[in-house]
Order: structure tokens, then C-alpha cells, then sequence
């Protein structure tokens, strides 16, 4: 599955939604759902590019032969991953795993990219609490799902591998609750870019009171200071131990990390950041930042951490102490130490209220990620030579 698999990661540090295409699982248990709390974006918001008319490449033989041992569901994908199951804050639900178990999981998620879901690494990962499964979107295309099974739910998060990317790129979700709509987002990103994969998170960033040790502050838990149970701001869960995994096998994609901001009365509808303050004319974020003003209607405008000209009220919020930023731009130790460069493998977006609704704004973003990443990949997305959604007989 994985085109050029790398041997060593960067840094050292080691309710259904109303839908009438709810999903249909084949076998197995049923997901557990819950109630989504963001509105579905209707198939009309999807933003749409003129693309040449090309047949989509028949899959081959070794994606599609392991898949069908799986649990297959069926359905549309995006509005399915809204009914992803995230701890809720101050509920104790997220339960830490231990070194070896993460090493494990990391080993075993990244086996899943390179060989497949073999009935090894499903094995493994089952003894780690997580099922695979297949996913056939409705509108086309084929996903690897893995999620947590069974009754004791440890806020360990879902992922969802693209079996067909068209884009050397993978999205994360570690506030997917807390920063309203992020979660809807990255769904229809996934789908709509072909990005490779999706990290969401399995608990409120404040779902236990258990202080993180690494170092940045916030006040958003209603006291100041970190906690274990934010993806984005401790390595020990199996978020960062997936995200390493992608790392490792794709060294040179690019991580897009999906968060929301409070705007307020400042002129920022976003703030992008490589992962550092550093200045870099250069920088991908400043390529990201430039397309999103592109795009963008009204009075604000996107800001940039690595442009030295850009200036706001929240041009703090540049992402230096995002864990999985400091793993991809090799620094010491990502849990204490911001990074000292930036690798352009990692973007950090934070987004105004606005534009991770579901109103003319929210194009934006999704359109400004297809014009900073290309499609280097075989698979369909938007802009992209394909546009037929391969799947697997």
C-alpha cells in the first residue's frame, strides 16, 4: 500500500446522524454512534474545479486481495465519521497506554500502511482494543477504518486510511469536539482533497484532570496548563503513535493539523504556522496562507507565523508546542522541546469560527489546501487529472 516506506522517524523522541445513507455493516459489531453536535455540510457545499475528463486506474491486485476477510461498511463516509466516539470533557475517559503498547501499536499501524490489513496486524490490533474494516463511500472510493472495539473504550481515537490517495497529505483532528466543526471538516476534506488519512482524536482535551508534563499552556480546560488527554499536546496515546507511523512510511507528505480559534474582534480569519515562529519567505504555510486569502470573502484575512510582515491580535497561535509539529520537524524531545527549524512536512491552521462553519467562508480552506498541495498520487480528489473513484471489485 505504502509507495516508498522510510526505516526511521524523525525527532528522537519516541447518536447515528440523520442521513439516508447511514452506513451498513456487513458483519461484526455495529460502531457505537453518538449524536453529532456540528451540521452536516450538504452535498452542495462541496467546492467543485474543472478537471480534465480521465478515466481513474483499476486498482491493483494487492490493495484490493487482503480486504475482503474485513468487516465491511458502506454509506457515506463523511457523515459517518461525525458519529466518531470522543471521550467528553471531565468524563475520565481517556486511559493512557503504556510505552510498550504503543510501540506495538505504532509498529503494527505501520504494517497497515505498507503490507495491508494481513491477518496479523489485525490480530495485533484487535489485542490492542481495535477492529479494521473496510468503508465503501457512496460517492466512490475505498478506506481502511480503524476504531476501538468492544465495550471498554479507552478515548484511543479513530483512523481512516484512503486506499486510493490523490494527495501526498494526511489531516489530523486532535480537538475534533472542542474545536467545534473541525470534525465535519476534516471529513470532507478527506473525501473531497483524496488526502491519505485522517487522525481523529478519541477525547476532549479535557477529558481527565491529569496535567500534561509537556511544555505550552492554555487556559481552555478553565485552568491554566496542559492536560494528558489533549492529542495535540502530550505523545503518550495512540493518536501520536499513528501519526509516527504515517511518518515514517511517508516521509514526505505533508501533516495538516485542523484546529479553531476564538477570533473575536481581531483581523485574522486564520493563522497558519510551518510548526515554528520563524520567519521563512519561503515557507509552506506562507503558500497556504496566500492561497486561503485567495479565496476568502470579507474583511479578514489569513495571517501567517513564518511571514515577518504579518501581525495580529492571535499571532501567537503558531502551533511550537503541537507535539506531532515537533516530532516532523525533528525536534529533541517533542514533549519539552520546540523545534528549532521547520521541515515543511507539517502545517498547523488555526481557523475563526466562520470558516469551519458550513457558509461560502468554509470553501475556502478546503479549496486553498487543494491549491497548496498537488495531486502527485493516482487516486481522484479535487483538481485532480482523476475523477472517477476507483474502489475494489
Amino acid at each position: 500500500m505504502a509507495e516508498s516506506p522510510s526505516t526511521s522517524a524523525p525527532g528522537t523522541v519516541v447518536g447515528t446522524p440523520s442521513s439516508p445513507t447511514a452506513p451498513v455493516e456487513d458483519e461484526g459489531q455495529v460502531p457505537t454512534t453518538q449524536t453529532p453536535t456540528d451540521t452536516v455540510t450538504p452535498a452542495t457545499e462541496t467546492p467543485s474545479a474543472e478537471t480534465p475528463v480521465v478515466s481513474a486506474p483499476a486498482p491493483t491486485t494487492s490493495v484490493c486481495s487482503p480486504l475482503s476477510s474485513l468487516t465491511s461498511l458502506t454509506g457515506n463516509l463523511t457523515t459517518w465519521l461525525l458519529t466518531a466516539p470522543i471521550a467528553a470533557a471531565n468524563s475520565g475517559g481517556f486511559k493512557e497506554p503504556g510505552g510498550t503498547e504503543l510501540a506495538a501499536f505504532e509498529g503494527a499501524f505501520r504494517t497497515l500502511l505498507t503490507d495491508g490489513p494481513t491477518p496479523q496486524v489485525v490480530q495485533d490490533l484487535a489485542g490492542m482494543g481495535y477492529g479494521v474494516s473496510t468503508f465503501r463511500n457512496d460517492a466512490g472510493g475505498g478506506w481502511l477504518v480503524v476504531r476501538e472495539q468492544g465495550l471498554l473504550s479507552r478515548g484511543g481515537g479513530t483512523f481512516i486510511i484512503n486506499l486510493f490517495p490523490a494527495r501526498n497529505l494526511w489531516l489530523e483532528a486532535p480537538h475534533a469536539d472542542s474545536d467545534e466543526g473541525t470534525l465535519r471538516q476534516t471529513a470532507t476534506q478527506l473525501v473531497t482533497l483524496g488526502a491519505r488519512a485522517l487522525l481523529i482524536t478519541g477525547s476532549n482535551r479535557c477529558a481527565v484532570t491529569t496535567a500534561s508534563p509537556c511544555s505550552g499552556t492554555t487556559s481552555v480546560c478553565g485552568t491554566k496548563g496542559l492536560r494528558i488527554s489533549d492529542a495535540a499536546h502530550y505523545g503518550n496515546n495512540f493518536f501520536t503513535a499513528a501519526h509516527r507511523a504515517l511518518r515514517d512510511t511517508y516521509p514526505d507528505a505533508i501533516a495538516a493539523s485542523i484546529h479553531g480559534m476564538d477570533a473575536g474582534d481581531g483581523p485574522e480569519a486564520a493563522v497558519v504556522s510551518d510548526g515554528t515562529s520563524a520567519p521563512r519567505p519561503d515557507a509552506l504555510s506562507n503558500r497556504l496562507r496566500d492561497a486561503l486569502n485567495t479565496h476568502l470573502t470579507g474583511t479578514k484575512k489569513a495571517f501567517s507565523c513564518n511571514a515577518v510582515d504579518d501581525s495580529g491580535k492571535h499571532r501567537t497561535l503558531c502551533g511550537t508546542s503541537n507535539v506531532q509539529g515537533r516530532i516532523d520537524n525533528g525536534a529533541a524531545d517533542a514533549c519539552y522541546t520546540e523545534a528549532a527549524a521547520a521541515t515543511d512536512r507539517f502545517v498547523h491552521l488555526e481557523q475563526s469560527a466562520t470558516l469551519r462553519g458550513t457558509g461560502a467562508s468554509s470553501k475556502a480552506v478546503i479549496q486553498a489546501l487543494a491549491d497548496t498541495v498537488p495531486c502527485t498520487l493516482t487516486g481522484s480528489g479535487l483538481g485532480c487529472p482523476a475523477v472517477v473513484a476507483q474502489d475494489c471489485p
